[in-house]
Parts: structure tokens; C-alpha cells; sequence
């Protein structure tokens, strides 16, 4: 059913205010639950975009999707997801998501459950436009993204290899590491990825008479961060990232007049985290 409903929505969803954006969860469930508590439950008439990266590196991968799918299953028109680039088969057959369908399900329940999720993640959105105003995508516009349509454009179902460098960018690439570093820039996240500069996005908002674009796809420690004088955030919502990385998560609340007010997420204790496991 959710299958459905992400095969009949666009690439770029088109989504009215008042919403409430949400970064990476990474299988980080009590992130997830503490997250609705934070913002608000959708059965009070709370609306969420959610800027993917489900799976992959935290423990609870498998009810982090499902609750989410259920939730669009059930509120599909105030819960929206967009994918990431974990949101992949051969990512998530890498780091976690595979492994913990297998180790949780078995080997053939879990195979096949985790290509039926893969699947389903060929047919997600890949970006958002809010009032026409707010781009949200996961990674960023790359080096070759210069228009909305380019998005817009990509024939789904879709994987990583048939996407080419639009989706790659879309899904893989950063900002570079401050203001004062323009054009685009190799990635240390490796081969064919790069960073791109304030340059293009401040140029990226003039072609497509946007204010500002939201993405995830990087931890950062307050678990909100601006970019390009503000023209950019980027938004991460799974705290104490691995367990290691001892940082905030945040959501971005925008509200109808479009000001955008971030609600920090702090990591839950660790005995707290005991308990509840």
C-alpha cells in the first residue's frame, strides 16, 4: 500500500506550510518516537517531511521504516519521505540494513523483505518544494543540478546505477566546508562526488526563484547548520550519531509565513537507552 502512494506522488512533491522537516534517522528509532514527541503527533494535525536516510548504521532500521510507512499508509497526506542515499540497495547491503533483516528475520524472510524495501525505495520523491519557496532534497545540487526540473524529470522506479550524475548529486553531494570555498570541489567522500560552493547555491535560488534549500545527508553537532549566508541548511535528526559522535539532532519547524525555527533533539542518557532496549 505505501508502494502505491509513493509510485502515484512526483518527484518533487509540492507541500504547503505549516510543516515540519526532519534530517537522517538511521535506524535510530527512540530518535524517531522522541522526534514526534518533540514536534508534535500527526493525529493533532502535525505534517512532516522527512529528507530520508531510514536505514543503515543504527540498531532499529526495520522499525524505523515500517512505522514510517505505516504512518504514510495511514496519514498520506501529512507525512511525506524522500529518499536518501542509504535508500539504495548495494549502501544498505553495506552498512547494516541487509544484515539486521537477515540476523532479525532470518535468511530468507530477511532477504526478501529487504529487497522488497529496496524496492519500494526506487519509487520514493526525490525532493520537495514548499510554497514554491523551500527546496528540500537529501545531498545537494552537486555540479550538475541547476534547475528544479532536472529533478522533476528523472523517471522512477529508479536505482543508483540507471540515475546518473543528476542523482548522484541529488543524493551524494555536500557544501563545501564554509563560505569562502566556491565552485564545486572534489568530496572526501570519494571518486565522482563533490562539494559545491555558496557560489551555486546563492545562483541555484536566482534560476528558481527559491528563498532557501534544506538537505541532510551530513551530521552536523547542533543538528542544524546554515551555509551560504543562510541560504542553505542542513538538518540532521538522529542524535549521538553511532553512538560516537555525541551531537544534538534537530528538527526545522516552517511555519505558514515561512520562518523556519529549529527544535534541537538532545541524545537520550544511555541508561535511559538500557532500559528501553
Amino acid at each position: 500500500r505505501a508502494t502505491t502512494i509513493l509510485r502515484a506522488e512526483p518527484n518533487v512533491l509540492e507541500l504547503d506550510a505549516p510543516v515540519t522537516v526532519c534530517g537522517d534517522i538511521h535506524g535510530q528509532f527512540f530518535d524517531l518516537c522522541h522526534l514526534f514527541e518533540v514536534g508534535g503527533a500527526i493525529s493533532d494535525g502535525k505534517r512532516y517531511l522527512f529528507l530520508g536516510d531510514y536505514v543503515d548504521r543504527g540498531s532499529h532500521s526495520l522499525e524505523t521504516i515500517c512505522l514510517l510507512l505505516a504512518l504514510k499508509v495511514e496519514y498520506r497526506s501529512s507525512i511525506h519521505m524522500i529518499r536518501g542515499n542509504h535508500e539504495a540497495s548495494d549502501i544498505n547491503a553495506l552498512f547494516g540494513f541487509r544484515l539486521e533483516c537477515v540476523d532479525r528475520l532470518g535468511e530468507g524472510p530477511g532477504v526478501w523483505a529487504w529487497q522488497r524495501i529496496n524496492a519500494l525505495f526506487n519509487w520514493m520523491p526525490l525532493a520537495a518544494n514548499i510554497e514554491g519557496k523551500i527546496l528540500c532534497m537529501h545531498g545537494g545540487i552537486g555540479r550538475s543540478i541547476d534547475r528544479v526540473d532536472q529533478i522533476a524529470g528523472i523517471r522512477r522506479p529508479i536505482t543508483m546505477e540507471q540515475g546518473g550524475q543528476v542523482l548522484m548529486d541529488l543524493l551524494w553531494s555536500d557544501p563545501t566546508t564554509n563560505d569562502t570555498i566556491e565552485g564545486v570541489q572534489p568530496s572526501p567522500r570519494g571518486p565522482g562526488l563533490v562539494t559545491f560552493g555558496p557560489d551555486r547555491v546563492k545562483a541555484f535560488c536566482q534560476e528558481n526563484s527559491l528563498q532557501v534549500i534544506v538537505r541532510a545527508h551530513e551530521c552536523v553537532m547542533d543538528g542544524f547548520e546554515r551555509f551560504a549566508g543562510g541560504q542553505l541548511i542542513t538538518l540532521f535528526s538522529a542524535t549521538n550519531y553511532c553512538g560516537t559522535a555525541n551531537n544534538a539532532g534537530a528538527i526545522l519547524v516552517v511555519g505558514r509565513d515561512l520562518v523556519m525555527v529549529p527544535k534541537l533533539i538532545h541524545p537520550v542518557p544511555p541508561e535511559v537507552s538500557r532500559a528501553e532496549d
